[in-house]
């Protein structure tokens, strides 16, 4: 049984037993951030309006699109990002419910804001894509990253949410590699990872293992576009991410370091064998015997000792 269903049920016990009433039950789930039965019917309810909001969207870009003119689309995208953004701030409570590090409204609440400002960033990069048309070229595809990524991080700093950092994270990577060429996107994106984890572990972030997640997986990818060719560089710098992780997580234990970090060495270790070695059954067979034996290792260690878990 979950943790969600054991609050459930012992509310449920005390209101039977008289020593909650009714209104009471509402209140504690409230502060837990625990939709009521009709919290939930709101919620789907508001979810299935968005997706035919979207739905309704896509078919008039699909049918009426071209007979609006340039300055029309620009017009509607940009009302659409305006309009989400309205409608967040009032689902979070209002001037006194933004701006907020943790937010104050209820789960369903940050959920369905979080998810108008993700929408208002994306209406806003195709706003700005719309006005400056394909003439522009690939000046036109980094400017609209640029706008989505101010409306992003606006909409995270607005409502601080998992859904808006992973929308800030997308745009940031999009903005970098329309500005920087590789190698440099690659160091560029290294640095951006490195970001997330500072402020994931200043404790910055509404989640801080989201931060160390996107933190991660941006400077892996910025490890493989840092080096052209087979450099060695490149298996060695995504180990060096992979051991940041494991460093970290001796520090703080958040399982998303140790798994990840695991995953970047994995991953180092696989990249240096198939590009420096003959390869064959014969390497595979040493790497697999190694991580067996590093397994079994660390398996004993936890047995042995279980106070280290």
């Amino acid at each position: 049984m979950g943790h969600e269903q054991r609050v459930d049920v012992a509310l449920e016990r005390l209101v039977a037993t008289g020593v909650l009433s009714d209104e009471q039950r509402g209140a504690v789930l409230r502060a837990l951030g625990q939709p009521e039965p009709v919290g939930r019917a709101a919620e789907i309810v508001a979810y299935l309006g968005a997706g035919l909001v979207a739905a309704g969207l896509g078919l008039f870009v699909d049918e009426a699109w071209a007979r609006v003119a340039q300055s029309g689309r620009v017009v509607l995208l940009a009302v659409v990002s305006g309009s989400a953004v309205w409608g967040a701030v009032a689902l979070a409570g209002g001037c006194a419910g933004v701006f907020r590090r943790v937010p104050i409204a209820s789960a369903v609440r940050v959920r369905l804001a979080a998810v108008l400002l993700a929408l208002a960033a994306v209406s806003m990069c195709g706003a700005v894509a719309t006005a400056f048309g394909p003439r522009a070229g690939d000046t036109t595809a980094t400017v609209a990253a640029l706008a989505g990524l101010m409306v992003a991080v606006y909409g995270y700093l607005l409502v601080p949410s998992v859904l808006g950092l992973v929308v800030v994270a997308g745009f940031g990577v999009a903005s970098i590699l329309g500005l920087v060429d590789a190698p440099w996107a690659g160091i560029a994106l290294l640095a951006f990872g490195a970001g997330w984890f500072a402020l994931a572990w200043s404790r910055r972030l509404v989640a801080e293992w989201a931060g160390y997640l996107l933190g991660g997986m941006i400077a892996v990818c910025g490890a493989q576009l840092a080096t052209a060719g087979d450099s060695p560089w490149r298996p060695g710098l995504t180990a060096l991410v992979g051991v940041l992780c494991l460093t970290l997580y001796a520090r703080r234990r958040e399982p998303v370091l140790v798994l990840g970090g695991a995953a970047a060495i994995a991953c180092a270790v696989v990249q240096a064998v198939a590009s420096y070695t003959g390869g064959g059954p014969a390497m595979a067979s040493l790497v697999l015997a190694i991580g067996v034996a590093v397994l079994t290792g660390g398996v004993i260690v936890l047995l042995l000792r279980p106070g280290l878990g």
